[in-house]
């Protein structure tokens, strides 16, 4: 969204104690020194000399290094040689924006669709290293000639499914394994939405695996749906909750028996759950997509990149019968179907949709979550819920303002392994460290300032750092360094120093709270027992050696309200009666998580509402 890239030096600090970025700074002070000067109208631009010059800019999740060849004063190739991107989401903007600016030979082309902060940490890297060779990036700021308009397109199908994220794909994969001629539709150059963020997990209930492979016999619907519920804060619609309950195991058996896709228990066991029922891919959820996409295009689906759908289509009884949607060079491109599914995701991305509050947390999703599906399904009359609810998690990381990391699974290990704690700007510790989740969350957001810190010491920084290189947080141990260079609001993300109370006071912390609360750990886990909050104790933290003391702030991603469904994923108007060849999947649909989501349910419901989706789907279009 244009919150992304709002100035022309968009790493410039700013004024009035808001979000200051150190990262690339001499870089970016020559650019932007040199992008002046073009503006008060100087001297013929500088021609960069021949040979390989190199850049880097910040991207989404760190640096992002590019190798830039010049020849007789042109730019002839653009390498990224290094970046710490979410694959699957920035691959589009890694291989296509470096192409785009040697072709135009400009840096003024559009940044990537779905991935602008990946698109102009290439544009500052690139634009640094035109200036690293001596050339005036001024030269290459011409707005690129407009293409020619495309043909419109006009394309039928039994159904069309909207987004191509986890439900999406699940969705068009079952529909099209049904026997119906399937188009995937898709606004980004790649398909996975917020999926390709996350682990992939999934929970087992009911399935096969569960009671033979995993061995548990003690789990149900009814039990998954009470943690469902408690979780949730009993905001749940209870339809939605005993869908994806009862039909998960079946889900799983399809996907696991039938599709062959490689789940096992998952890698972090979270402990919201009341029985063993949590599963993870291979390969995270970038693999899941991948491998639906090859099964759904084996079978003769078709899938329509760059597509992005901007009014359903209805006949004159009111049934929605396609979408009209915009291409990727301008065509209008109609599609007509006996049926559509709407699986295009949540809202996070746009802030006056969401609660006000939202403002105090940082985001870690995709600039593409703008409820295109929600505003369509709405202004035909379809009914929503639970527009106030939004997910959260903690242990977010703000590496770009207004933007985190999910470190979650990082500082998650570190508290079962070591002596690790949290505590907030008092110094104090305010929760057991290894609660579920949403404890964590509220309590987070009950601390002054919403913010909470780990404090570790070497052996619990090893853990850090060592699960931060399995969950793929960052690149490298050196990105995690990094952190100590980048200030929100005059504190830094992370402080290392050999002095616990020079830590502290680095980074806001009541030093004198900090060494007290540190010393009364350390005395408990002495003494076999976590008086205040009956942790159960991994060990103390070290009286010498380096502290880490890095921030844990409220982040979120995925909306928890949408569109309302009913059991079979019809989506119902206002009266609560289903929109004829209208169906949901995914986070377009509110209710089924409540107030909070139980660990791997979001996936969960995204993969089993796709499915049922396309199921109803099916049959009421009486497909055989």
């Amino acid at each position: 969204h244009s919150e992304d890239y709002e100035e022309p030096c968009p790493l410039r600090g700013r004024a009035g104690g808001e979000h200051t970025m150190i990262r690339i700074a001499h870089l970016t002070a020559v650019t932007c020194a040199v992008l002046g000067t073009l503006a008060l109208g100087t001297a013929q631009a500088a021609a960069p000399k021949d040979g390989t010059f190199t850049g880097v800019g910040q991207g989404r999740n760190g640096d992002i290094s590019v190798e830039a060849d010049f020849k007789a004063g042109k730019l002839t190739a653009v390498r990224v040689v290094k970046h710490g991107e979410t694959v699957g989401i920035s691959d589009a903007a890694l291989k296509d924006f470096p192409a785009a600016v040697v072709a135009n030979q400009s840096l003024k082309v559009d940044a990537v669709t779905g991935a602008t902060m990946t698109s102009e940490g290439l544009r500052t890297a690139i634009t640094a290293a035109i200036t690293a060779a001596g050339g005036d990036p001024g030269a290459f700021m011409i707005v690129p000639a407009k293409k020619a308009a495309a043909k419109d397109i006009e394309k039928k199908a039994d159904l069309i499914v909207v987004g191509a994220g986890g439900s999406g794909i699940s969705a068009a994969v079952k529909a099209e394994s049904l026997g119906a001629d399937v188009i995937l539709i898709e606004k980004m150059p790649v398909i996975g939405g917020a999926t390709a963020l996350n682990a992939g997990t999934l929970i087992a209930t009911g399935s096969r695996y569960q009671r033979e492979v995993m061995k548990e016999t003690k789990d149900s619907p009814e039990l998954a749906a009470k943690d469902m519920f408690l979780v949730g804060k009993n905001k749940n619609d209870p339809v939605l909750v005993k869908t994806v309950t009862e039909r998960v195991g079946g889900v799983v058996d399809w996907l696991i028996d039938d599709l062959k896709i490689p789940y096992g228990p998952a890698a972090t066991q979270y402990p919201d759950h009341s029985a063993n029922r949590q599963l993870g891919v291979t390969g995270r959820s970038v693999n899941y997509l991948k491998l639906m996409r090859e099964k759904f295009e084996g079978m003769g689906g078709e899938v329509m990149l760059q597509t992005r759908a901007e009014t359903l289509i209805q006949d004159a009884q009111g049934r929605v019968v396609g979408v009209k949607a915009k291409g990727p060079n301008g065509e209008t491109v109609t599609l007509t179907a006996k049926g559509v599914i709407l699986a295009s995701g949540g809202f996070g991305a746009v802030k006056d949709m969401l609660p006000k509050e939202m403002s105090n947390y940082v985001f870690y999703g995709l600039d593409s979550e703008t409820g295109d599906g929600w505003k369509m399904a709405t202004s035909i009359g379809a009914a929503t819920t639970n527009m106030d609810l939004v997910k959260m998690y903690p242990q977010g990381v703000e590496t770009i303002p207004g933007h985190g990391l999910a470190a979650t699974a990082s500082s998650t290990d570190t508290m079962k392994k070591t002596g690790a704690i949290y505590v907030n700007v008092k110094g104090e510790r305010y929760v057991d460290e290894n609660a579920a989740l949403g404890v964590l969350t509220d309590a987070t957001v009950a601390q002054p300032d919403h913010i909470a810190y780990i404090v570790m010491d070497e052996n619990a920084w090893k853990a850090y750092v060592a699960k931060s290189m399995e969950d793929k947080l960052v690149p490298s141990p050196e990105a995690l360094d990094q952190w100590t260079k980048i200030v929100n609001n005059g504190k830094p993300v992370m402080v290392v120093s050999k002095s616990l109370e020079e830590a502290a006071k680095t980074m806001g912390i009541d030093p004198k709270g900090l060494a007290a609360t540190v010393k009364h750990w350390n005395e408990m886990v002495a003494a076999g027992k976590d008086a205040d909050f009956g942790r159960k104790l991994s060990g103390g933290l070290a009286t010498d050696g380096t502290w880490r003391i890095v921030e844990q702030k409220v982040r979120y991603q995925t909306t928890l309200g949408g569109l309302k469904a009913d059991a079979d994923l019809r989506i119902v108007d206002k009266a609560g009666k289903p929109i004829p060849g209208l169906y949901g999947a995914g986070c377009v649909v509110g209710g089924a998580n409540g107030a909070d989501s139980l660990t791997a349910l979001m996936n969960s419901w995204a993969i089993v509402s796709g499915v049922v989706s396309a199921e109803t789907a099916v049959k009421d279009a009486g497909i055989k």
